[in-house]
């Protein structure tokens, strides 16, 4: 799938949804994959950079409360520090542990907004997550009513088999590598389909459309790779 040039983007607040094009494209089928998403209910953002992304989340948000999902994507955008320095409430596991606090989970879950990623997203509108909890898939469907995921352009795939093979042979086993995990892709980076207790393959989602419990779900496409 090649990136190419095209008019620049803009966001306007009170329209929050697809406004312009990337000056480089998210992908050679953008355009479609827009419509898609769309005709699928989901509210499309664009962004030209990483910088752009950040910005535009912290406009949705607004002053509300946020749970953040555990996410490479957030972390590299120091999302977290942004929304404090925003003075938003932000609940999350990966600077407040469930060890220090049990109901965690629960506050991400429970905020106004709920703010992640995906693991991929695919050319027929479908976002592809796995877990090792569920917290962070069950806040895309079951958790806050405003829902936006900021997805860097290395998360494309195919379909959601191209995209389920993406996680299984380069998230997972870097999640895994990065966590410590005592499972055979953290030492080799391939996975085995293992039965370890640390495995962190244990929960898998596909969203076709928009979760009839969440009131918009927003996606931030991003014209830079994030996260992996």
């Amino acid at each position: 799938m090649q990136i190419a040039r095209e008019m620049t983007t803009w966001y306007d607040r009170e329209n929050p949804t697809f406004t312009g094009r990337l000056s480089y494209m998210f992908c050679s089928d953008y355009d479609t994959l827009v419509q898609t998403l769309q005709k699928h209910g989901f509210t499309v953002h664009t962004a030209a950079s990483a910088e752009e992304a950040r910005a535009i989340a912290l406009t949705l948000v607004g002053t509300h409360s946020v749970g953040l999902g555990g996410s490479m994507t957030l972390a590299g955008l120091g999302m977290y520090e942004a929304l404090c320095a925003n003075g938003n409430v932000v609940f999350s596991h990966s600077v407040t542990p469930p060890a220090e606090d049990p109901y965690i989970f629960t506050k991400e879950n429970s905020a106004d907004w709920y703010l992640a990623s995906s693991n991929a997203i695919t050319l027929d509108g479908k976002l592809v997550n796995i877990d090792g909890t569920g917290n962070r898939v069950a806040g895309m469907f079951a958790g806050p009513k405003q829902v936006a995921l900021i997805i860097g352009k290395n998360k494309l795939a195919e379909d959601v088999s191209a995209g389920y093979q993406r996680i299984k042979q380069v998230v997972a086993p870097k999640n895994a590598k990065r966590l410590n995990r005592k499972t055979p892709c953290a030492v080799d980076g391939t996975c085995h389909d293992c039965n370890a207790a640390d495995r962190i393959c244990r929960v898998t989602t596909v969203i076709d459309y928009k979760p009839g419990w969440v009131k918009e779900l927003h996606l931030i496409l991003t014209d830079a790779e994030l996260g992996y």
